[in-house]
Parts: C-alpha cells; sequence; structure tokens
C-alpha cells in the first residue's frame, strides 16, 4: 500500500513537542476534506478535550462534521482486554485452580491482575486500534501515540509476548496433559496457539497499513531524539512518512526572536537531511494557544499539504 494512503497514522515524538496538537490539527484537516477520520489518544494524560474545548473522555465523541475523537483510557484498555482474552485466562486457569469456586468479585480482581501485565495491556491496545480500523468505517486514524520511548516500548510488544507465549507453552506442558484429562478444557497449547496467531496479525497490521509521522521542534534534544526514533522505526521497518518541524520562528520582530531564529536554521537543515526524501512540515512558532476545531483546521491544512496526506 502507499506509504500516502495508509490508514493509520502515527503521530509520535519526544513529550511536549506538539504532538497533540498536531494530530488534532491533521484529523480537523482530513475530516474537512470529507473524510471520515478518527482521532485517538493513548496518551495516559490526554488533552484533546482542552485542544477542541469540549469534553471527550472515554468513549468515541463526535468533535465536528466527519470528526470522531477518543482519549482511552488503561480502563477501557482493561475491559476490551477481558472481552476479547477474559476467557481464554479462565480455560488456562482451569486447569490450575477451581475458577468456578471463586466469587465473581474475585474473578474479576484475578483476571484485572492478569491483564495488567505491561505486555498484554499494550499488545492490547494495538489491538484496539486495528479494530477501529478495520470495523468501524474510518477512512483515516490519526493516533496521538504516547511519548517516544513508551511508544517504541509498545510497537515492540508483539515480538515480546510471541517469546512470552512459547515459554509458557513450554512451562505448561506438562501441565496441559493433566489438564486435558481432568477437565476435558481446551488445551493450554491451543489456546496459546491461537494467542500468537492474534500477535502476528496486530504485528502485520502495524507493518501494513500505518505510517509514522515524527514531531519535533528545532532544539538539540529533541533533534537527537528525533534521530533516535528514526532509527529505531527504520530497524522495525516501519515506514516514515515525514517530519513535523514545529514552533518555528518565520517572522522575527524582536532581538529574542532573531536570536532564536538564528539557533533554529542550524537545527532545521539538520532535521531536514536527516529527513532524506521524507516529507517535511512546519509550523510556525504560535503566541497565544491553538484550540478550537477551526483554529486547528487551519493548521492542519498547511501539515496535510507540507505532508502530502
Amino acid at each position: 500500500m502507499e506509504i500516502s494512503r495508509r490508514p493509520v497514522l502515527l503521530v509520535g515524538g519526544k513529550g511536549g513537542v506538539g504532538k497533540t496538537t498536531s494530530s488534532g490539527a491533521i484529523a480537523a484537516a482530513l475530516a474537512a476534506q470529507g473524510r471520515r477520520t478518527l482521532l485517538i489518544t493513548s496518551d495516559m494524560t490526554p488533552s484533546l478535550s482542552d485542544i477542541f474545548e469540549q469534553r471527550i473522555g472515554d468513549a468515541i465523541t463526535a468533535v465536528g462534521k466527519n470528526l470522531d475523537a477518543y482519549e482511552i483510557s488503561q480502563e477501557a484498555i482493561m475491559a476490551w482486554w477481558r472481552k476479547r482474552f477474559g476467557r481464554d485466562f479462565n480455560d488456562i486457569l482451569a486447569h490450575l485452580i477451581d475458577v468456578e469456586a471463586l466469587d465473581k468479585e474475585s474473578q474479576h480482581q484475578l483476571l484485572d491482575y492478569i491483564g495488567s501485565a505491561p505486555s498484554l495491556r499494550e499488545e492490547t491496545m494495538l489491538d484496539v486500534i486495528r479494530d477501529m480500523a478495520e470495523n468501524r468505517g474510518y477512512e483515516r486514524i490519526v493516533w496521538d501515540t504516547a511519548p517516544a520511548g513508551e511508544t517504541l516500548n509498545l510497537l515492540d510488544m508483539p515480538r515480546n509476548i510471541r517469546k512470552h507465549i512459547s515459554a509458557g507453552a513450554r512451562v505448561f506442558e506438562g501441565l496441559d496433559r493433566i489438564g486435558k484429562q481432568l477437565t476435558g478444557k481446551r488445551s493450554i497449547a491451543a489456546i496459546m496457539d491461537d494467542w500468537t496467531k492474534v500477535s502476528e496479525e496486530i504485528s502485520r497490521f502495524i507493518h501494513d497499513t500505518s505510517t509514522f509521522i515524527i514531531v519535533t521542534n528545532p532544539e538539540a534534544l529533541v533533534v537527537k531524539q528525533a534521530r533516535r526514533m528514526i532509527a529505531t522505526l527504520t530497524d522495525y521497518r516501519l515506514p516514515i512518512h515525514g517530519l513535523i518541524i514545529n514552533r518555528v520562528v518565520e517572522q522575527a520582530d524582536s532581538a529574542s526572536l532573531t536570536a532564536l531564529q538564528d539557533r533554529q536554521t542550524g537545527y532545521i537543515e539538520e532535521l531536514r537531511a536527516m529527513a532524506e526524501e521524507r516529507h517535511v512540515a512546519m509550523v510556525p512558532l504560535s503566541l497565544t494557544e491553538i484550540r478550537g476545531r477551526e483554529r486547528l483546521r487551519e493548521i492542519g491544512e498547511r501539515l496535510v499539504a507540507g505532508l502530502a496526506l
């Protein structure tokens, strides 16, 4: 699939670079073009409600024509996990303990405890994104990802899950044989084989339908982080669509802004070189907060044009 037409846009970067504003702006501009768009954030300190100036929260919420937004919470991820994988864990636990003897509250607490493992939680998050893309009728999903380090860990989760499942299959092999004789339930090996297939599907989905947009600032530390992200994403063989250089001084009408503009010049050149043949869009420094759908759409039109989305 051509990179510019991939339906899932992962917008990421170092914390504080303007990632959420850039995501909201791109989503608003795509929706204004008539494309049904979902803007979703998995950042644990979401601010979509702030920039759109309306309550969004933990439910898909309409924020304009063709545009929905969703600040997905840990509770929603856990609910999805219980629905998607809870039965499998009950079957596994039935080989080891009498699950039916537990009261309902204890059963839920046990499932929540198991499902809170970081690898399972992050894998579930990817599964939520996949469902939104495949089953909800959106032409584009703009994913405001967590800060860079967390996002790169998330992308590694399918591989970690597969390794963990392989190890677990060996550990439970003996119990599995006994369990089948005693309970007649699905074998642990069969359940883990299903999980491996799901993990492979999620990994394939991310690689086949998504592309990454890195948000940066023309500052030394942010430039270094961007370089690391490009290297890591290249190692994962995930396509990088382009870079957004945010908070660029375009008009300097004071000595301090002139000095800042001079400092930014070298970093902008470095980022452009780093981008190689990829698209680069620049957002001017704003002395006022960027809020509201119309203001976001204005910025987004510039980004969509610059990134050829």
